[in-house]
């Protein structure tokens, strides 16, 4: 039997991930997935509804909240803390970088 290789460790998602997650580059927003979320070093916000709408609510008339998010910033695909420098730019990690280098290559 093959085992399991490459990442087996479950991220950690210290964050409401149904919100509508952005992160500030440059000035400008940008809607960002959990796991670039979590690794993003910089400004960072969730938006979500204050309360979760009924059966038949309009959604034009659901309010939300929109706070800044300020949470630890992990390196990219791992659960290891690093301190914020705010670079704007996702926290790269060995995984990251071999990734980047293979897709270089290839084109």
């Amino acid at each position: 039997m093959g085992e399991k290789t490459g990442n087996t460790v479950k991220l950690i998602y210290d964050f409401p991930t149904e919100g509508v997650l952005e992160v500030c580059i440059k000035g400008n927003w940008y809607r960002a997935t959990s796991k670039e979320f979590r690794s993003f070093d910089g400004t960072r916000r969730i938006t979500q509804p204050i309360k979760q709408p009924g059966i038949g609510d309009n959604f034009n008339e659901v309010e939300m909240k929109t706070f800044t998010y300020t949470g630890p910033i992990y390196m990219y695909d791992t659960n290891i803390a690093v301190q914020a420098e705010n670079l704007e730019q996702i926290t790269s990690s060995r995984y990251l970088e071999k990734i980047s280098k293979i897709s270089a290559s290839r084109n």
